[in-house]
């Protein structure tokens, strides 16, 4: 199948790619135009963004399910249209100073990233066909990763022909050969307690980056020296600042 030829943001690469989980979620209220224009401004690769549909069909990025989560809505996203959400305060429930930032769709934060940084779309509720049309029209195709339950990504790679990657959870259960000829990832996300430099080496012989997610207990410099040491591609953090600090302080490599 080849590598997939991902934008590269950054002028000088580095051996390893950081994606900021949720944008700059601990300097910004997470999944808004801050969040991403910080993680810009920190020469990040990629964001993670969650999105989901309103009530009346349109995509938004949007972790929670609920409103009272992240803004000063009431109720659930589907139960609202995208005018009454794009009318709430995205903001204040995480600063101040942000009090008034409004819900980014879909299409603002695919014109956002255009060229500037890479996207990582954690689809928790999505119209596939929808979701396809916006990306190649954006003509993010190259900037964009996919991820989500297997069923959806089978539509994404159909719809797309393939134009836009997809990358599943992975756990060694699943096996390697058999569920990757099945599946056909350019990409696997694995959790980091069970990443090793063999797993690594096999995914890498079939072209398929590897993204470790070390979030929560695993988002500190021990976990983040032994993902280097395995050679993942993509590393997932809430401390994206910090990670690349290390990688320089480590030379990005052992």
């Amino acid at each position: 199948m080849g590598w997939f030829p991902f934008y590269q943001p950054l002028k000088q690469p580095r051996r390893f790619q950081v994606i900021a989980h949720r944008g700059m979620m601990r300097r910004a209220p997470e999944n808004t135009k801050p969040a991403l224009e910080l993680a810009i401004e920190a020469g990040i690769e990629w964001v993670e963004v969650d999105v989901r549909l309103t009530g009346d069909g349109y995509h938004v990025l949007m972790h929670s399910s609920l409103l009272d989560k992240t803004t000063d809505g009431k109720g659930s996203v589907e139960e609202h249209t995208m005018a009454q959400i794009k009318r709430l305060d995205a903001g204040s429930w995480f600063s101040p100073r942000y009090a008034g930032e409004r819900v980014l769709s879909l299409e603002e934060c695919l014109d956002l990233a255009y060229r500037r940084i890479n996207l990582y779309l954690d689809c928790k509720r999505v119209n596939p066909r929808l979701l396809v049309g916006q990306i190649l029209r954006a003509g993010m195709q190259d900037q964009v990763v996919v991820f989500g339950k297997l069923e959806l990504l089978r539509q994404i790679r159909a719809l797309s022909n393939g134009e836009i990657a997809i990358m599943p959870k992975w756990w060694p259960k699943y096996g390697l050969d058999a569920w990757l000829d099945d599946v056909q990832p350019n990409a696997v996300e694995i959790n980091a307690d069970v990443i090793t430099p063999e797993i690594c080496r096999a995914f890498h012989g079939r072209e398929i980056y590897v993204q470790a997610k070390t979030l929560g207990e695993w988002d500190h410099p021990d976990i983040w020296d032994k993902m280097l040491r395995a050679k993942v591609d993509w590393i997932q953090t809430d401390m994206p600042e910090e990670l690349i600090t290390y990688g320089l302080k480590t030379g990005g490599e052992k």
